[in-house]
């Protein structure tokens, strides 16, 4: 693990960049506040003087009086409307940081031989130019390059009703929603268009540490990008090696836990050469402890391939008993520690969309305005979108995997600085 994280740590500058999803409010996080739970009310009450929002609040006026209901002070503030990624997320003595800014610390602690390392978030439309300034005013006085992007409206879907019809609106037009993380997939390709032949880094915006914890999650951050490292540089010398008919190479390339053991290998320079040319995923994976979401498993893909693949539970018929035994046997669970090679060994850019699996878009069960409505959304970003990719799974110790999903996940040991 040491020789991969000093590779990973020594990439030259401008070889590995990180996207960043940031495009979700915070709202699911106020859930149980918003309906008034009264444990959720109490524990915050109790809690209060630990939030790393407090002092932004005493410091606008509020809470001054006991008067002050604490779940009205956060919507006065707008925290549920925000960004996840522009919440505060970790007290300092000296500063409070929000999650923007610690992913860009992270970021920075990670690519030793960087000076200005990139950063890419996808923001929500409404706010964009106001919070793509703060980002920048960040990013200058922490040390890192960003950009900013938002999931393109044409990858929008229209809502249905529970009946299958139009879901529209009082005005009587349709309802359009965001498509899912999968309509991300063209942000991505755009990052790898701006920064041919980078690898690029995916964590989800609301899984950060605070410095204080880098030691313990950043070698394992470095050892993935190494390990990508390695495995890029073994597919060119595999693709050369069958340009002069030797599949050695190529075939213990897919036998590095790429390939299925018990599925054919391809046989022959074309099937190989086929095998190999096209996008590669190293998901770092995590002991499963019963977190809702996707895991690794194997999947016949739509081209009838057998591939390592990241399923998503909202994917499974969960009332089948087969599919059900498989969920309660897995092992894993996918914590969105990505590293993505998108270029072919002459180091072009991949059209991504020749790679999503498109059969495994899916139905979500959503509500608007108190009514229910069915949503569609595309193959996740790192689900079917990535369906075609060849997929490498590495178990990770589960400290490098903190997500906030809820308020009260602030509070936990991991975001204490």
């Amino acid at each position: 693990m040491k020789r991969l994280a000093a590779k990973g740590a020594a990439l030259e500058a401008g070889q590995a960049v990180r996207l960043v999803p940031a495009s979700g409010a915070a709202s699911r996080m106020f859930k149980a506040l918003a309906s008034s739970n009264e444990e959720a009310l109490k524990q915050l009450d109790a809690q209060w003087h630990r939030f790393p929002f407090r002092s932004a609040a005493e410091a606008t006026g509020l809470c001054d009086t006991t008067a002050d209901r604490l779940d009205a002070v956060m919507v006065r503030l707008g925290l549920p409307n925000m960004p996840k990624g522009g919440l505060p997320f970790h007290t300092y003595p000296s500063e409070t940081r929000t999650a923007f800014e610690e992913h860009m610390h992270e970021w920075k602690a990670t690519l030793l031989e960087d000076p200005s390392p990139h950063v890419h978030f996808t923001l929500p439309e409404e706010g964009q130019a106001m919070w793509k300034e703060r980002i920048q005013q960040w990013a200058a006085k922490i040390g890192v390059a960003i950009s900013t992007s938002v999931q393109h409206l044409s990858t929008d879907t229209m809502a249905t009703g529970t009946d299958g019809r139009p879901f529209v609106h009082e005005d009587g037009t349709p309802m359009f929603r965001p498509g899912g993380h999968g309509a991300l997939l063209r942000n991505l390709n755009d990052v790898a268009l701006a920064h041919p032949g980078a690898y690029v880094s995916i964590k989800n915006i609301d899984n950060v540490r605070p410095t204080t914890a880098h030691e313990e999650v950043l070698p394992w951050r470095k050892a993935l990008l190494g390990l990508t490292a390695e495995l890029d540089e073994a597919r060119v010398q595999a693709v050369k090696a069958l340009e002069e008919g030797n599949t050695r190479p190529a075939e213990l390339w897919l036998g590095r836990g790429i390939a299925h053991p018990s599925a054919p290998r391809p046989d022959g320079v074309s099937a190989l050469r086929s095998a190999l040319d096209r996008p590669l995923l190293v998901a770092g994976m995590v002991r499963n402890e019963g977190e809702p979401g996707g895991g690794p498993f194997w999947l016949l893909d739509d081209e009838g391939t057998l591939r390592a693949q990241i399923v998503e539970s909202a994917e499974m018929d969960l009332g089948n008993p087969l599919i059900g035994n498989c969920i309660a046997g897995a092992t894993h669970f996918n914590p969105v520690d990505l590293i993505c090679v998108m270029h072919n060994d002459q180091g072009v850019p991949y059209d991504l969309s020749r790679f999503v699996d498109p059969r495994r878009d899916f139905l979500v069960s959503k509500s608007h305005a108190g009514r229910p409505l069915i949503g569609l959304e595309h193959p996740g970003l790192w689900n079917g979108s990535m369906g075609r990719w060849n997929t490498l799974f590495v178990e990770v110790p589960s400290r490098t995997f903190a997500p906030v999903k809820t308020v009260f996940d602030l509070l936990r040991p991991a975001h204490q600085a």
